[in-house]
């Protein structure tokens, strides 16, 4: 009948007993007669699962992407971002607004606003 489930592994999230899950699969597999499969693959989000976990419009990480704001890898005719280059905007983002708000902050102190 074979295994059903896949072992989805995250290198740079790995902890200590993720090694102890990938033993116990290896072994679940030996036991079923089965060989795994080792892969590895860009991990790639859509513009709209972009644009969900920025809390935006998936209209504007299109416009993002448009400007080269965002770099994208076309997919046929489909946008996809790589997780390192969302991970990179939406960085970048953060600090802006704190940027922006340590500002605000200064320049009301500074002038009793």
């Amino acid at each position: 009948m074979g295994m059903k489930n896949a072992l989805r592994v995250d290198p740079a999230t790995m902890s200590p007993n993720t090694w102890n899950e990938i033993r116990d699969y290896f072994a679940a597999a030996e036991a079923a007669g089965e060989v795994v499969e080792i892969t590895s693959r860009l991990e790639l989000l859509t513009p709209a699962q972009a644009a969900d976990h920025l809390g935006v419009s998936r209209s504007t990480i299109a416009r993002r992407i448009d400007s080269g704001d965002i770099h994208a890898i076309k997919v046929g005719a489909h946008h996809r971002i790589p997780l390192k280059e969302f991970e990179r905007f939406r960085d970048a983002r953060s600090m802006a607004k704190l940027i922006r708000a340590t500002s605000e902050e200064i320049e009301a102190d500074l002038y009793g606003e």
